[in-house]
């Protein structure tokens, strides 16, 4: 379940709300946080709590068993806190049968903290709070007498009526993702329209009964009559004893709605980030200053612009500040004084300002490290970079200012999220330390979901689905990586190219990159960056323009001796392109795939375009010259890659599949230019080829080799390259092996017969290696024929191979 599945229907539903809703969402989702929480906020502060978590019966060898395999985890890591008790509650006694256990979060990253329904009643008991609602699996669900530990009701659900609880809304049994969207959604919208909440769970069921399709593994969807699930109990009329505003109260709370954050939604939509939300979360609980780093047009200024209206509404702070350097050099008086402007009344405010800006900053610290802020410094690349380039600087002292000033927030109350394409250096040791978040593209989900927004945008739903079923479009997915900027610009001239037009417009750098302002132009928002690098770095850069996707700079010596055997690279300062690669991975036109691999890096989407036309200044002979050197540097990494792929050590095998899967773009890339140049392709074709086996991939298999087989048949023994017969034979035989495997027996025959005609009359190969391919071209029609039932001609066809 994504984190946000519930909440983020509910939020969404209290702008059209007629009832004036508070919302607090709970982090970290701890039972510590969860007793101090409510300890803080008193008794009848809430009208309901909702648990959006795991839950489920559980018998104490299975609860015992996992306590285990947590301690065994942390000897195994030399975690001192082993046995690091339960807060708030003692170890679980041994029972006899099942319990009811909510799954909250542990202390631990990866640990879940098992709360049995009586503690939950307990931690409940005298808060006051009419309604709780549980989506959690198996909350309402009631053992048999023969399976109860007591004579007691067992479900959570009964113990929290226990409790005081007016009403307990749980699920009997387990709930799939898409039905506790549904009736929760339903629940929340029909409640925040002032109806009551048993019309309103009514209606919840109702939407369960009338949509019965729900998704479930392998992207399939079944239809469930799970209706019945969502069980209630009530021990009398709910009373959330609601009042009208006094005037007042009123005026107060417009004028609050006027100072907050509105987030203006992308022109198609804002979707995904969930678990890069939690994961940001998570790590700004650990440690309050965060660096969010990303390549340009990863969306990170739309994601932050997005949490400060979430973290507004879901009260993850008093108030939050943002300040964008891609509008001002904003100074830190600047950030003094707007902060200053909001968190104090107008006498306060008019003392503060008459003091001095050390006095103020400094104060103004003090408060922000006792009081729960957010403070957003995005586009942070703009303030070191070159004035010439960009034009929102910083000199030295301001940018000191700025830093000690943050330096002082450290370990505070208030949260600071620095938002940049680089590595900020200049502020790492003082404030944000190793707490790095990088964000990458959208996942493959949201991916999906802007892709069709972009569609239906710019075509209509018609379009969506023919394009979607195109295998290029496929291809072209993967090189967008899943980066909205480039996904936005890039789809969009779906609506008068397919994807394989688009596709050759992005390796020929021709296609329409979008508007001016350079945050919705592709080429600016590269040249962003670009422009920082130095010159002889922006020279050696252009050698990386063939690539797609990914580079492995453990390969680029590899790749640099093939380009210093040409004879336009003598005066390239060659040694150098690995720190340019370093220079370009620190201004986010390329990023490591992971902490754990540095060394294997992804490319922003769009540099290989903008690198393109960048490329089309310098020599014919140049590019020429780029497109050899990067074809034989891939002829020799597949080699060594199919070498692995086949080799007897099991990881030996799994490194080849998973280098291939991150190289298969730049693969295709050199077979293309093997194509072009009219050379031998058989060495990278079998190396994509016996891939797509091992990954099952048989339609990408068919499609690759159908292609090859109608561009090479194109040429005779009399007008092709050198080596031709060598690979259109072994790919038209590839290419019927796979038509067999589909049962398109006719296909493959012809293909065969294909093989056995041209055989005799190809003068470049020996004949023993004639008879091979004769011998084995019939052998395989015999297998045709025996498929066909045509047991004859089969015996004939194996005779002929037997004879040869």
């Amino acid at each position: 379940m994504g984190y946000r599945t519930i909440s983020r229907p509910l939020v969404e539903a209290i702008r059209n709300a007629k009832l004036r809703v508070n919302i607090e969402l709970l982090r970290p989702g701890t039972y510590e946080a969860l007793e101090r929480h409510l300890e803080s906020k008193g008794s009848g502060y809430y009208h309901i709590v909702h648990f959006d978590v795991h839950g489920a019966l559980i018998a104490h060898q299975d609860y015992q068993r996992y306590r285990e395999q947590v301690e065994q985890q942390k000897e195994i890591e030399n975690n001192p806190y082993v046995f690091k008790g339960r807060y708030g509650r003692e170890e679980i006694a041994k029972y006899e049968g099942l319990k009811a256990f909510l799954s909250l979060e542990g202390a631990e990253k990866g640990e879940h903290d098992f709360v049995e329904a009586t503690e939950i009643a307990n931690l409940l008991t005298g808060k006051g709070i009419p309604v709780c609602i549980l989506n959690a699996c198996q909350s309402g669900k009631q053992l048999n007498q023969s399976e109860a530990t007591d004579n007691r009701e067992t479900s959570l659900g009964s113990r929290l009526m226990n409790a005081g609880m007016q009403m307990v809304v749980a699920m009997s049994y387990s709930v799939t993702v898409t039905a506790a969207e549904i009736i929760m959604e339903q629940i929340y919208r029909h409640l925040f329209a002032q109806q009551d909440i048993y019309q309103a769970i009514r209606l919840g069921r109702r939407e369960l009964y009338n949509r019965k399709g729900r998704r479930a593994y392998y992207n399939t969807e079944i239809e469930l009559e799970d209706w019945l699930l969502p069980v209630t109990y009530c021990n009398g009329k709910v009373d959330f004893n609601l009042r009208a505003f006094s005037p007042e109260e009123e005026e107060n709370y417009y004028l609050s709605l006027d100072s907050k954050y509105e987030f203006q939604k992308p022109n198609y939509g804002f979707v995904g980030r969930d678990l890069d939300i939690l994961l940001l979360e998570k790590a700004l609980l650990k440690h309050n200053i965060l660096l969010l780093q990303g390549m340009g047009g990863t969306g990170k200024t739309t994601l932050l612009n997005y949490l400060r209206e979430w973290w507004q509404v879901t009260n993850f702070a008093e108030d939050i500040f943002y300040f964008g350097y891609d509008e001002k050099a904003w100074t830190l008086q600047q950030i003094v004084f707007a902060i200053g402007q909001k968190i104090y009344d107008r006498f306060e405010f008019g003392t503060f300002q008459a003091q001095k800006l050390t006095v103020q900053w400094r104060k103004l610290a003090d408060k922000l490290r006792t009081e729960s802020y957010i403070l957003i410094l995005d586009n942070l690349e703009s303030v070191t970079g070159q004035p010439l380039a960009i034009q929102n600087t910083l000199d030295e002292s301001a940018r000191e200012e700025i830093r000690k000033f943050l330096a002082a927030l450290v370990g505070g109350k208030t949260k600071v999220v620095l938002g940049s394409r680089i590595r900020e250096d200049w502020l790492r040791e003082t404030t944000f330390g190793d707490n790095i978040y990088r964000l990458k593209g959208l996942d493959a989900q949201a991916r999906t979901d802007l892709a069709e927004n972009i569609l239906q945008k710019v075509n209509g739903r018609t379009s969506w689905d023919e394009v979607k079923s195109d295998q290029q479009f496929d291809r072209l997915m993967k090189l967008l990586a899943g980066y909205p900027l480039a996904m936005e610009v890039v789809l969009a001239n779906l609506k008068q190219q397919s994807p394989s037009e688009i596709l050759e417009q992005l390796a020929t750098a021709e296609m329409d990159a979008g508007g001016e302002d350079r945050t919705n132009n592709i080429i600016k928002c590269i040249d962003y960056s670009h422009s920082n690098l130095s010159e002889s770095a922006q020279k050696l850069l252009l050698l990386l323009a063939p690539f797609r996707g990914f580079i492995n700079t453990l390969a680029i010596p590899n790749y640099v001796e093939e380009l210093g055997k040409l004879e336009p690279f003598q005066d390239y300062e060659l040694e150098q392109l690995e720190v340019a690669v370093a220079e370009a991975v620190n201004w986010g036109l390329l990023s490591p795939m992971s902490q754990d691999l540095p060394q294997l890096l992804t490319i922003q989407p769009v540099l290989p375009y903008f690198l393109q036309t960048k490329l089309k200044e310098v020599e014919e002979e140049t590019r020429a010259a780029l497109q050899e050197g990067f074809k034989n540097h891939y002829k020799g990494l597949a080699r060594s890659y199919n070498d692995w792929m086949k080799s007897k050590e099991p990881q030996k095998r799994q490194m080849g599949i998973a280098f291939v899967r991150w190289e298969y773009e730049n693969l295709y890339q050199g077979l293309q230019i093997c194509l072009e140049q009219q050379e031998r392709v058989y060495t990278i074709w079998i190396c994509l080829y016996d891939y797509l086996g091992l990954v099952s991939n048989k339609n990408e298999q068919l499609q690759l080799t159908q292609d090859l087989y109608e561009k090479l048949s194109k040429l005779t023994p009399e007008n092709s390259y050198e080596g031709w017969e060598r690979d259109i034979i072994p790919i038209s035989g590839n290419l019927a092996n796979c038509y067999q495997g589909k049962q398109d027996y006719e296909a493959a025959k012809e293909i065969h017969q294909n093989i056995a005609n041209l055989v005799p009359d190809l003068k470049n190969l020996e004949d023993s290696q004639k008879k091979s391919y004769l011998a084995t071209a019939n052998h395989q029609l015999g297998r045709v024929a025996q498929q066909l039932r045509q047991y004859q001609q089969a015996n004939d066809y194996y005779l002929q191979a037997l004879d040869i």
